[in-house]
C-alpha cells in the first residue's frame, strides 16, 4: 500500500505491511487468503481492531483484494513467471559482466606472455652459432 511510509502508528503500520504481504502472495503468519480475518492474523492483531477501529484500512484492503481476485490466475502466474525471468536475466547479465572482465584479464596476461616469449626467442637467435647457452644443470655429487 502506498501510504505505509506515512503512518506513525505501529498497529496501522503492521496492518499495512500485512496487507502488502497478502496482496503480494507472500504471507508469513496466515493462510494467505485475501480476507479481513487473514489480514488480522497476518498483522498479529485482533479481528475487531481491523473491523471496528481501522475501518479505513479494512475497506482499502477489501477494495484491493477484490481487484486482485478479478485478475485471472493465468495472468498472475504469467506475471510471476515474467518477474522471475527478469530477475534471472539481471543475474545472468551480472555474471556475464564478470566473465567479460575475466576474459580481458586473461587476454592481457596472454599478450604479456607472448611478448616476453618473443623477446626471449630474439635473444636466443642473437647468440652466435659457435656459442652454446649454458643452463643450470645437475650438480655433481
Amino acid at each position: 500500500m502506498s501510504y505505509l511510509s506515512q503512518e506513525t502508528d505501529r498497529q496501522r503500520r503492521a496492518i499495512l505491511a500485512a496487507a502488502d504481504r497478502l496482496l503480494a502472495g507472500t504471507p508469513r503468519k496466515s493462510s494467505g487468503n485475501l480476507s479481513t480475518v487473514q489480514l488480522a492474523a497476518e498483522a498479529g492483531v485482533k479481528y475487531w481492531i481491523i473491523a471496528q477501529k481501522h475501518t479505513d484500512l479494512r475497506e482499502h484492503f477489501q477494495r484491493l483484494a477484490g481487484e486482485a481476485k478479478n485478475i485471472p490466475a493465468a495472468a498472475r502466474k504469467t506475471h510471476d513467471a515474467h518477474e522471475k525471468l527478469k530477475q534471472d536475466h539481471a543475474e545472468l547479465r551480472r555474471h556475464c559482466g564478470g566473465l567479460e572482465e575475466l576474459v580481458q584479464t586473461y587476454a592481457h596476461a596472454l599478450n604479456e606472455l607472448a611478448r616476453e616469449n618473443q623477446q626471449l626467442k630474439e635473444r636466443l637467435e642473437a647468440l652466435p652459432d659457435n656459442v652454446r647457452q649454458l643452463t643450470r644443470g645437475r650438480r655433481r655429487s
